[in-house]
């Protein structure tokens, strides 16, 4: 089998926060329409595409029903949907890179949309989360996401004798990035004592310290360097892995530790680089907690230093690691089965010189994307 190299070579986002009248096939085509064009392609380029499963919309058979409903099923020679939860988006990247490089096909197409903010009320969202939890040992007992984001929580404060409220710096700086990204949902000014004084979710996660559901979608067009006509977006893959400790919380024993410190090491090793190597991180942020563990299981910052790194600009765009430099999950938007492709493109935006944010002189780009409760971790370093 013959190997080539292959290269983010298009990308596009759809609005997002509340879309009232779109369906999530809608923002589908808009977004695959939109992403070929970046890359100087048309639909009849695409040979292989990958689909996140949405919350809304979804079909039994994802992927070939949304290729039946571009009008391109025929032409393509692999197709499939990820189901990984909030890792989807960048699993399905790692593997449109691979089947680009082996030769399968000539350009990839990652496709993640979703509509759970107008295409289902509350309830069911709150049905559709807690019926991802363990029916025998985690549902009867009434764990919902939140509720197993903040058993880490409160193992994580107690390990390192921390505060409740030390953790609120986390949607603070993401709330900064946001207010200067005209796409982000969330822009209006956020301190810590608005963050403490918002109302308790699940203790110690306060409201703000939890991400809103939005609808949205984004695609990626994976093909060889050069190829298209697009616009400068020719953005490489270092290296990709994923790594896993557990899969639902009351089996994990050890909340100390998750899959991410495997995945962002294997990740780190293949790309043969290290974390002072990297310019700007895009790290799943669903939570503040995940963004706390993300940013010391990678290395970023040292165990229990993750509040002090962040209240200290750590990750502001003048700090020593830019993160989530769109405004994250907490105030850009976590568009349900769609999350974590907004990462995606925000780093392609930023290794083009192109994001509204823009880090000075971004060259490589390190991205963790979660699914589950930090249950499938998947991580990446891109570069230009």
């Amino acid at each position: 089998m013959s190997t080539r190299d292959a290269a983010i070579i298009g990308i596009a986002d759809s609005e997002v926060g509340r879309l009232p009248g779109v369906t999530t096939l809608d923002l589908t085509a808009r977004v695959a329409s939109a992403a070929v064009a970046d890359a100087g392609l048309d639909l009849g380029d695409v040979d292989g595409l990958i689909t996140t499963v949405p919350l809304v919309g979804a079909f039994p058979r994802h992927a070939v029903a949304v290729a039946e409903y571009l009008g391109i099923p025929e032409q393509l020679r692999h197709c499939a949907s990820v189901s990984l939860g909030g890792a989807s988006a960048l699993a399905g990247l790692l593997d449109a890179v691979r089947l680009v490089r082996t030769g399968t096909c000539r350009s990839v197409m990652v496709l993640a949309a979703d509509t759970p903010r107008s295409g289902q009320d509350r309830s069911a969202s709150v049905s559709a989360f807690s019926g991802m939890r363990h029916p025998a040992w985690e549902q009867p007992f009434g764990m919902l996401n939140v509720s197993a984001y903040a058993l880490l929580a409160q193992a994580y404060l107690h390990r390192f004798g921390l505060e409740v409220e030390a953790l609120a710096s986390m949607p603070v700086a993401m709330r900064e990035h946001a207010a200067g990204n005209p796409r982000a949902s969330y822009r209006e000014p956020l301190s810590t004592s608005d963050v403490a004084a918002s109302r308790l979710v699940s203790s110690p996660l306060h409201l703000l310290e939890c991400s809103p559901i939005s609808d949205g979608a984004g695609a990626v067009i994976v093909g060889q360097p050069g190829s298209g006509s697009s616009t400068g977006k020719h953005i490489g893959l270092l290296g990709g892995s994923q790594g896993y400790v557990y899969d639902h919380v009351a089996y994990a024993g050890d909340l100390s530790r998750t899959g991410c410190s495997l995945s962002s090491r294997r990740a780190l090793d293949a790309a043969a680089v290290g974390v002072d190597d990297v310019d700007v991180a895009l790290l799943y942020d669903s939570y503040s907690i995940t963004l706390a563990l993300e940013l010391e299981e990678i290395g970023i910052c040292p165990p229990g230093g993750a509040p002090e790194f962040v209240a200290s600009g750590g990750i502001s765009l003048g700090g020593r690691m830019p993160t989530n430099t769109h405004g994250g999950l907490l105030s850009h938007a976590h568009c349900g089965g769609a999350a974590g492709i907004h990462h995606i493109t925000e780093s392609v935006r930023q290794l083009s010189g192109q994001a509204a944010n823009q880090v000075t002189g971004a060259t490589v780009a390190l991205l963790h994307a979660e699914g589950g409760i930090l249950s499938a971790n998947c991580t990446a370093v891109l570069a230009r």
